[in-house]
């Protein structure tokens, strides 16, 4: 069996992006067998999470200041730096030896990353969520994203290097998240290839390594490819439509006064949600975080809830049904968690409601009306 195989290095944000997505729904379509993308973007590009809101995990007036770009991945997962240094692994597939399920998928994209390392002498695993991991410390992120086409993008940001001290002035890190692993700093969790190897390995080895890796993990055969003009037609539609917008990449959820906001840990990852309050009815919720989840489901979630009630008994009913539905997609984000989250943003939402009630004689603030919020 053949597949293709990409190599490119120095691409901007927004092309990197653009790629992997437009690549994905071509080969769901059919028009294109899989495709293993290993590549580098210049440096240096914050990158958020589907779900996560670009100013709770970036410092942008660092990223300004610095002439950083910044750009929202069509994968869940938190948020990274990526440049010259770190490489980009992506994997478009339709399925794999009747493997379908986005979990079974992800160990097995997971297990060739792992086989590539130790050829290195590396000893990775696949642990929690997403993360690829050395003894603990963090040295690969993984994501995945369905398109509706049937097409699978999994990806993996492995650093082959990084400028922690860089990192940490252009990502706000949750305090949650060190609470909850018991670090004492950032730099504990983290490692990279050269770290563990303790020499300067050139990141075109490990990239030839990896694509070994791949060709042995899968027993395919990689073609050196290019792409063609209606595939580069394609990114470049992709790359305008989406990922050059700013209503893409700064997306948000247009809160009224009257709102309630939640976080917290979970196995799941990160969980951030906002809610908005109509008396004792939800009028929205928006569920932000580096969790894994499929963006369909959780916009299913989003919209069983709007104008629901806000008892704890009645969201669990009607989210047990449509977790019946997308187990699958839904299966790194726990619905006890969910339903927790959401309750604690709903009492937050109630005492503001009291405070605010005081001086308007309702729930809404006149001054702002009461438009719903804006999900794009």
């Amino acid at each position: 069996m053949q597949w293709r195989y990409l190599s490119e290095d120095r691409v901007s944000d927004s092309f990197g992006l653009a790629a992997d997505e437009a690549m994905a729904m071509r080969v769901g379509e059919k028009l294109s067998s899989p495709i293993l993308r290993l590549y580098t973007y210049r440096s240096c590009s914050a990158l958020v999470g589907r779900f996560q809101r670009i100013e709770n995990e970036l410092n942008l007036e660092f990223c300004r200041e610095q002439k950083m770009s910044v750009n929202r991945r069509p994968t869940g997962g938190g948020a990274i730096l990526m440049g010259e240094d770190q490489l980009g692994v992506a994997l478009m597939l339709r399925d794999w030896n009747g493997y379908k399920a986005p979990r079974e998928l992800m160990r097995h994209f997971a297990s060739a990353l792992c086989e590539g390392l130790l050829v290195f002498g590396i000893k990775a695993q696949f642990r929690g969520k997403n993360d690829l991991e050395v003894e603990g410390r963090k040295i690969g992120g993984l994501g995945i994203h369905s398109n509706a086409s049937g097409g699978y993008l999994l990806h993996c940001s492995l650093l082959v290097d990084l400028d922690v001290p860089l990192m940490l002035r252009a990502l706000n890190v949750p305090v949650e998240k060190l609470e909850a692993r018991q670090l004492q700093s950032i730099e504990g969790r983290i490692t990279t290839v050269r770290r563990e190897l303790k020499k300067d390995t050139s990141l075109n080895e490990v990239r030839d390594t990896m694509r070994r890796a791949f060709s042995s993990y899968f027993a395919v055969e990689f073609e050196q490819s290019c792409y063609s003009p209606e595939e580069k037609k394609a990114i470049g539609e992709m790359e305008s439509s989406r990922y050059l917008k700013k209503d893409w990449i700064y997306q948000k959820v247009d809160v009224p006064d009257l709102s309630g906001e939640a976080r917290q840990m979970t196995p799941a990852g990160l969980l951030d949600v906002r809610v908005t309050m109509a008396g004792r009815q939800i009028k929205a919720v928006f569920l932000g975080g580096d969790f894994f989840a499929e963006e369909s489901a959780v916009s299913d979630i989003e919209g069983s809830l709007r104008w629901h009630s806000s008892e704890f008994e009645q969201i669990h009913s009607t989210l047990e049904i449509l977790y019946a539905k997308r187990e699958d997609e839904l299966a790194f984000l726990p619905i006890e968690n969910v339903c927790e989250v959401i309750s604690k943003a709903v009492e937050s939402a109630r005492a503001i409601s009291q405070d605010s009630t005081a001086n308007y004689g309702c729930f809404v603030n006149p001054k702002i009306g009461d438009a719903e919020p804006v999900h794009t």
